[in-house]
């Protein structure tokens, strides 16, 4: 649905992306963020969502009225909310790809060999071994099964799979592969791309899953042009800014406990890239408070020397209970350390944040829950292994 400057949305919530453990760390932020606030406001009754990447998957569901909590009992065996989301959904294979590369590479070898024998001195061996580059697949993983499962929970009664059909306006970018151009997928109506599509688009991150066909156009990962998307939600109107970021760089200043380049080649990359998407986001929201001054934006970040949450993988399941834990302990530590000023931020705009003796009581009754959890995942697997 188009976005009426008329009717300016009041509170908004953008997401960004952050592969798996970015979207499992949104998810304990959004379930803190339910914690803290009174009980007439919640995550799913904010007036416009952005989601970017891992965060459009989220974001989809809320503007949808599917609250945090059921998308964490949908990562356990829970299936009375929602089905169940595993592990294998963002891992699904593209063997359409993989089965299209044995042709091609048969027909590239016999070339490559000759070159290699006949013109070994000319020719450096890794440029032509490089030439086989373009007969692999062109991602790793397939979205196919993240996009069956949003399009499975969206089709359900109450729901919808259409944006002009959202009570509340989403918006989800995507990048255009071909051109570098930005598509905001419900941004205008009519919208014929169904959600599910627009999620699978914007969250294509190049080389672990292939580019997603719409209407002919390639898309890949929202963040490869902004990291948060967070100018859609200034430029539509919204007085009051909630930006979940997971991605920020670590900060490592005990050398004695190691550096990060003694991580290894990923280690390095990682923290470049992680550097590189917050550096946008920041330069991104000055520039919004120096054009749109009446805006508040709430920015909400993991602890910069969480050195546990840093070491999980962009892409992990098994360890979802501990990533949505810190994310959940992290937002609420961040919303207490400056109860005063966050408490009147909202208060600005209608949202009322509980007194800290109450926030305090109710992270520490979750945060139990959350151990008692883990360990009865713990233990199912010890049994599990044993059976085995």
């Amino acid at each position: 649905m188009a976005i009426d400057r008329d009717l300016a949305p009041r509170h908004a919530l953008v997401l960004a992306g952050g592969g798996m453990a970015g979207g499992l760390y949104a998810l304990g932020a959004l379930l803190a963020l339910d914690a803290v606030t009174d009980d007439g406001f919640s995550t799913c009754d904010f007036d416009l969502y952005v989601g970017s990447s891992a965060g459009a998957l989220i974001a989809a569901f809320l503007a949808n009225r599917v609250t945090p909590e059921r998308l964490r009992e949908s990562l356990e065996s829970d299936r009375r909310a929602l089905p169940r989301l595993s592990g294998s959904r963002f891992l699904a294979l593209p063997w359409g790809d993989y089965l299209g590369t044995l042709p091609r590479l048969a027909r590239a070898l016999p070339g490559v060999a000759r070159d290699l024998v006949l013109l070994r001195r000319e020719a450096p061996v890794l440029d032509r071994l490089a030439s086989l580059v373009r007969c692999l697949p062109q991602g790793i993983f397939s979205l196919d099964g993240v996009e069956r499962y949003v399009r499975a929970v969206l089709d359900r009664p109450g729901r919808s799979n259409d944006f002009g059909r959202l009570r509340r306006p989403l918006l989800v970018p995507a990048t255009v592969l071909d051109t570098g151009a930005i598509r905001v997928f419900g941004a205008e109506s009519p919208e014929r791309t169904p959600i599910s599509m627009a999620v699978a688009a914007s969250a294509a991150v190049p080389l672990l899953y292939a580019p997603v066909r719409i209407d002919g156009v390639d898309y890949v990962d929202a963040a490869i042009t902004r990291t948060a998307h967070a100018g859609l939600a200034v430029g539509a109107g919204a007085r009051l800014v909630v930006v979940v970021n997971p991605v920020r760089p670590l900060v490592v200043e005990s050398y004695h406990r190691g550096r990060i380049r003694d991580g290894g080649p990923l280690a390095v990359a990682g923290q470049a890239l992680r550097i590189a998407l917050q550096r946008r986001l920041h330069d991104g929201l000055r520039r919004h408070a120096r054009e749109r001054p009446d805006t508040d934006v709430v920015l909400l970040e993991p602890y910069e020397r969480d050195v546990a949450l840093f070491d999980t993988p962009l892409i992990t399941y098994a360890l979802r209970g501990e990533v949505i834990r810190r994310g959940y302990r992290t937002t609420v530590k961040v919303l207490l350390a400056d109860h005063d000023r966050h408490a009147a931020v909202f208060a600005r705009h209608g949202i009322r944040l509980l007194p800290r003796a109450d926030i305090e009581r109710r992270a520490r009754r979750w945060s139990s829950a959350a151990r008692a959890r883990t360990a009865v995942r713990a233990s199912r697997a010890v049994r599990t292994s044993a059976a085995r």
